[in-house]
């Protein structure tokens, strides 16, 4: 039964479409869903982002976004599974906070930590952003796909646009020319042998790629213009500011201009934070016992930077997220809840019994 209500609440949540900049219906569904409930709902909006607060004077949350990117895949099922844009990321942590909240009510138990819904964590994280400039809970809980592993570490990260200059010549004298793409490709090999990325990490390991690439070659010439996006992902431990000092002189030398456009640390809780001793008493309750570490960016990084100790946690799969073939299996968001709820008694002093 629960499987069934689990499916029917995230088909309604990603029948709203909700890409970043256009989350108000589906945040009215969630408000008009909480409100049957009779949990009372705090709007916070600085006029462009909105989120939805539940119980804010909590010093442990819940926290999930409820934008997408734009939409690549429509709903649709398959026995168990759930295909379609934002059914890993992350509606199906929003559907299994809703069918936890449900379930509660149900059995006439009390809400102990805070949720929170946020908008705009795709586009630029402002939702998180605001919500912390307002609330500064201890502890949360970060919802994205983790295949259901406790996050205790992050990866940082420093994201750069940049153009590689060339030289042009006709496509059939490549001698008489500097091929923008391959003077790239050469940049791209000297960062990939900095010693940061050659490093292993417990849960991943760092890498850097380039992500977006836009040559000019209008009329079988060699191109002598290069626009791209570089990534670097970074373990836990590394200091950012070292990397781009490594990074710095090979940018100079390869590229015509470039920026940081995103840098951000990493962390890693210790075993005997609370947070982390409270989700490991969950985890035995529900049947889970896979930590991991988080490789992509996600709102943990403004929570920790505001002092709040959180961990990333939720049902779905961070490869395939984002992509055309997205899909979940709603077993997993039916297990992500029994694991919120366990935690939500474990905090508030109710755990359950054997």
């Amino acid at each position: 039964m629960k499987t069934e209500r689990a499916k029917e609440i995230l088909l309604q949540l990603l029948k709203i479409p909700s890409p970043s900049g256009q989350e108000d219906r589906l945040m009215l569904h969630i408000m008009e869903f909480l409100h049957r409930l009779d949990y009372d709902v705090k709007i916070e909006s600085d006029g462009e982002i909105i989120d939805l607060v539940v119980n804010p004077e909590a010093e442990l949350f819940y926290e999930v976004h409820v934008d997408t990117i734009p939409i690549r895949a429509e709903p649709f099922v398959r026995g168990n599974i759930i295909y379609g844009t934002g059914a890993s990321d992350i509606k199906g942590g929003a559907a299994a906070i809703l069918l936890m909240l449900e379930e509660l009510r149900k059995e006439g138990k009390d809400l102990n930590v805070g949720i929170v819904f946020v908008s705009d964590e795709e586009l630029g994280g402002r939702g998180s952003a605001l919500f912390m400039e307002r609330y500064k809970p201890r502890m949360a809980v970060v919802l994205e796909p983790t295949d259901l592993e406790v996050h205790i570490a992050h990866a940082g990260n420093i994201e750069a646009y940049f153009e590689v200059d060339g030289k042009e010549a006709h496509g059939a004298c490549p001698e008489s020319g500097v091929n923008a793409i391959e003077e790239t490709y050469k940049m791209l090999e000297e960062l990939k042998k900095l010693e940061p990325f050659k490093a292993k990490g417990e849960f991943f390991d760092p890498h850097i790629g380039i992500q977006e690439l836009v040559c000019e070659n209008p009329v079988y010439l060699i191109p002598a213009l290069c626009k791209g996006r570089l990534e670097a992902r970074l373990l836990p431990e590394q200091e950012v500011e070292d990397v781009l000092d490594l990074m710095d002189p090979i940018l100079d030398e390869y590229t015509k201009s470039y920026e940081y456009t995103e840098i951000w640390d990493g962390y890693r809780l210790e075993p005997d934070e609370e947070i982390v001793q409270l989700a490991k008493k969950a985890m035995e309750k529900t049947g889970l016992d896979e930590f991991g570490g988080m490789r992509s960016w996600t709102d943990a990084i403004n929570f920790m930077y505001n002092g709040t100790r959180t961990i990333v946690f939720g049902p779905g799969n961070l490869d395939i997220s984002h992509t055309k073939f997205e899909r979940i299996d709603v077993r997993d968001v039916v297990t992500a809840s029994e694991f919120l709820k366990a935690l939500n008694e474990i905090y508030g002093g109710n755990e359950p019994k054997e």
